[in-house]
C-alpha cells in the first residue's frame, strides 16, 4: 500500500512548504518507545462510523496490520506533540506510552510550537512508515497540508488535545471540552466579581483548543451585563510570554478586575506581573490545565480558579482509538475527555 509512499510525499510535501511561512527549526527530536504494558480496552457503545474515507480504508488498515503482525514486525505509531515544554503535554506522552503493545513502537516528536516544524515532524514519521499519526496541532487550519500529504499516504490520523478545522481530515478527535473548561471558569470568575468588572483575556485562537476556551468564557461572562472585556491579547503560550503582556495590560487598565489565560502556564506569568504590580488583592486571574502550578498558586490565593484537564487519560484513549482504527472498528468522531473546576475549595 504504500510503496509509492516516497514519491508522494516527496511531492506533496513541495506544496506544504511552498505555502507554508519561512522558518524551520534545526534538529528534530524523536522518541522511539517500544511498549510494554497492553492497551486497556475498548470505548464504551455509541461508536459511530467516523468518515466515508475511514470506512473505504478500514479493510487495507487491517491487511496492513495483519502483514506486519506476520512478518513478526510491530506497528508504529507516529506521534507529533504541540510542546513538550509544558508538562500538561508530557503526561499526555505518558498515557501513550502506557497504552502501547508490546512490539509496537511510539515516534513522538516535538514541534515545540512552531507549526513549520511540525510539518516537517510529520513529513519525517511518513517517511519513517508509521501506520497511523497522532496530531495535536499548533495551528488548527495551518496543519491542513499535513493531513492531506497522511491522506495520500494512506496513514489514518487522529488529533488529540486540539481540533482541526478540516474534522472530515481525521478519523477521530480526542480532546477535553474545552467549550466548558472556558465555561466553568468564565462562570467562577463572574460569581467572585459579583457580576460587575473590567477583564482582558490572553488567546491563542489559531490552536481550536484555545479558541474553543476562549468562546466559553466569553458566553460565561456574557450573561452578566456589568463585566466588561476591555482588552484581549494574542500571544504564545507560556510564563515568558504571558508576563510582559500581562505588564502592558496593566498599565493601560490600572483599574483591572479579572483575566482570562489560555493555559495554566500562562496564568502563571500573569500572576507574576499582578505579583510585582502588588494588585493581586484586586486582579482575578483564571486559568485551563488544573496542573500542579496552577493548583499551588490557587491554594496561595495567587490565582482564582483552573478548569482541570485529565492529560493522561487524553494520551490512553488516543492510543486505544489507533489501535481500534487500524484493527477496522469503527469508532466515534468526537471524542470528549471531561473536565472539572479547581478552586480553592479542591485545589488541594
Amino acid at each position: 500500500m504504500r510503496k509509492f509512499r516516497q514519491f508522494i510525499t516527496v511531492t506533496g510535501m513541495a506544496m506544504v512548504f511552498a505555502l507554508t511561512a519561512a522558518g524551520c527549526s534545526a534538529g528534530n527530536e524523536t522518541t522511539g518507545t517500544s511498549g510494554s504494558s497492553e492497551a486497556s480496552g475498548t470505548l464504551e457503545s455509541g461508536e459511530t462510523s467516523v468518515t466515508s474515507e475511514t470506512a473505504k480504508n478500514d479493510e487495507q488498515q487491517e491487511s496492513s496490520t495483519q502483514k506486519a503482525k506476520e512478518d513478526g514486525k510491530g506497528l508504529k505509531i507516529g506521534v507529533s506533540i504541540a510542546d513538550q515544554s509544558n508538562v500538561f503535554y508530557i503526561d499526555i506522552l505518558d498515557g501513550m506510552k502506557n497504552s502501547i503493545k508490546t512490539g509496537d513502537d511510539l515516534i513522538a516528536m516535538d514541534a515545540g510550537f512552531d507549526p513549520a516544524k511540525q510539518i516537517t515532524d510529520i513529513e519525517d514519521m511518513i517517511q519513517q512508515g508509521v501506520d497511523v499519526m497522532l496530531i495535536d496541532p499548533v495551528d488548527s487550519n495551518g496543519i491542513q497540508a499535513s493531513l492531506d500529504a497522511c491522506k495520500a499516504a494512506e496513514i489514518p490520523v487522529i488529533a488529540y488535545n486540539s481540533p482541526v478545522d478540516d474534522a472530515s481530515a481525521v478519523v477521530a478527535t480526542v480532546a477535553s471540552d474545552n467549550y466548558m473548561a472556558g465555561e466553568l471558569i468564565g462562570e467562577e470568575l463572574a460569581k467572585v466579581l459579583d457580576g460587575k468588572g473590567k477583564v482582558a483575556m490572553l488567546t491563542y485562537n489559531v490552536a481550536k483548543v484555545c479558541a474553543d476556551r476562549a468562546d466559553g468564557f466569553k458566553s460565561a461572562i456574557g450573561k452578566h451585563e456589568g463585566i466588561e472585556i476591555v482588552d484581549s491579547q494574542e500571544i504564545q503560550p507560556g510564563v515568558d510570554t504571558a508576563l510582559p503582556v500581562m505588564e502592558n495590560i496593566l498599565q493601560s487598565y490600572p483599574d483591572l478586575n479579572g483575566v482570562f489565560a489560555l493555559n495554566d502556564p500562562s496564568a502563571i506569568g500573569c500572576v507574576a506581573a499582578v505579583e510585582s504590580a502588588d494588585m493581586l488583592e484586586q486582579v482575578r486571574i483564571v486559568g485551563v490545565d488544573g496542573s500542579d502550578d496552577g493548583k499551588a498558586a490557587i491554594a496561595e490565593g495567587k490565582m482564582l480558579a483552573s478548569a482541570a484537564q485529565h492529560p493522561k487519560d487524553i494520551g490512553k484513549i488516543s492510543v486505544e482509538t489507533a489501535y481500534q482504527v487500524l484493527a477496522g472498528e469503527k469508532v466515534e468522531a468526537d471524542i470528549k475527555v471531561p473536565v472539572e473546576l479547581i478552586n480553592k475549595e479542591n485545589c488541594q
